[in-house]
């Protein structure tokens, strides 16, 4: 009986190292014999639990960095509303960054009161958060039992991008038919227009003759003013090249004086040349008229880790802080004479090469030492891969 023993001991001890967890271990098969096909059904366990916790492993490790890198806000809560587990992007929209596991969500939300008052009635859909970065989101909640104990999930998607995204198409849809349209009507008035000069000066009527060059000069301006839409309205998808950033920059001092801050970029960056140009312009071209001295308008490049910013600065005072996500709108400008294009065209822009642009107000001493005033905008560009 001794031998058989010696197996069982073997086995037995293989059996408490699975129940401890420990799946790397066999038994000693020289001790083995009479037991062998035992031995062997337990060294498949091993290698199974083996395999079906590494898969485990990586599948939390996948959940997780989904988790950490979300944009949307998760919030776990049990049955007293305690807040069990958030991602970043839930501290960054309740606490500014701050870590609040442990804390009541109801605390939380104070300073938020629809944000508040709907997840105090488990009431679902769009919330409308001013004084978030993202103003537009989607509430979720679901309610499961973990442990034999009620909990309760939170999610707040961000939609104002997407919202803002569908606007720009609905805009850019009715701007391509509207075109056709005009284009359709101004192409005979002007051939009309200069038909008609011609007969009047045939018959020597001067003031017939100014009255057509009127028409024809407006026809003319229409024109040109319908084209700038529609170039809005049919924007290509960008052609990533490098950029090289002493000719972007010398073609920008070529068109309006502004203050080179910090160094230029030093690593490779890639985006469409023309279109990162015309939406620099844009920038520039808002800042000298919105009344700014030269000197006080500057533009800064800021390498990030996976993303560059393109600053672009003026002195002109600024714009009313209800209407700083107005003037993003299609249309929509606080000049007499403008167009309403100009940065919805830099949103569009920004967007399509997968980043952002967002303005803000800002006051600063200058090199005198005197305060000034303007508006600070943000370009935010990722790290766009050459294909």
């Amino acid at each position: 009986m001794q031998p058989l023993r010696r197996e069982i001991l073997a086995l037995n001890l293989h059996a408490q190292n699975l129940q401890d967890g420990s799946f790397n271990t066999s038994a000693n098969q020289l001790a083995i014999d009479e037991l062998r096909p035992l031995a062997t059904s337990l060294e498949n366990m091993s290698a199974q639990l083996r395999s079906e916790r590494a898969s485990l492993y990586q599948r939390e490790l996948l959940l997780d960095t989904v988790l950490q890198s979300s944009p949307m806000a998760l919030i776990l809560t049990n049955y007293h509303d305690t807040v069990l587990m958030n991602n970043p992007a839930a501290s960054q929209l309740l606490t500014q960054g701050k870590k609040f596991a442990g804390s009541k969500l109801n605390s939380l939300t104070q300073h938020m009161p629809l944000l508040h008052q709907a997840m105090l009635t488990k009431q679902q859909g769009l919330l409308r958060l001013d004084n978030t970065e993202q103003a537009v989101w989607h509430l979720s909640i679901s309610q499961f039992q973990l442990n034999q104990q009620q909990h309760w999930l939170y999610l707040l998607k961000p939609l104002t991008r997407e919202i803002q995204r569908e606007e720009l198409n609905a805009w850019k849809k009715l701007l391509r038919v509207i075109g056709h349209e005009l284009n359709n009507t101004l192409a005979p008035l002007s051939s009309l227009a200069f038909s008609g000069k011609q007969l009047a000066e045939q018959a020597q009527q001067a003031a017939l003759s100014r009255l057509f060059d009127t028409l024809s000069e407006r026809c003319a301006h229409l024109n040109q003013f319908v084209q700038a839409y529609i170039e809005f309205a049919k924007l290509p998808p960008p052609q990533a090249d490098r950029i090289n950033w002493p000719r972007l920059i010398n073609q920008l001092q070529d068109h309006y004086d502004f203050e080179l801050q910090g160094e230029l970029p030093t690593r490779h960056w890639h985006a469409d040349p023309q279109q990162l140009a015309q939406l620099l312009l844009n920038l520039l071209k808002n800042a000298h008229e919105s009344g700014s001295a030269a000197a006080h308008i500057s533009l800064r490049c800021t390498e990030l880790a996976s993303a560059l910013q393109i600053q672009v600065q003026d002195g002109g005072g600024g714009i009313a802080a209800e209407l700083l996500q107005q003037v993003l709108v299609p249309f929509y400008s606080s000049k007499p004479q403008g167009s309403g294009i100009g940065l919805t065209l830099c949103r569009d822009i920004a967007e399509a090469h997968g980043g952002s642009i967002s303005l803000a107000n800002y006051t600063a001493g200058d090199s005198s030492g005197s305060a000034v005033s303007g508006l600070r905008v943000i370009v935010t560009l990722p790290e766009i891969t050459p294909t």
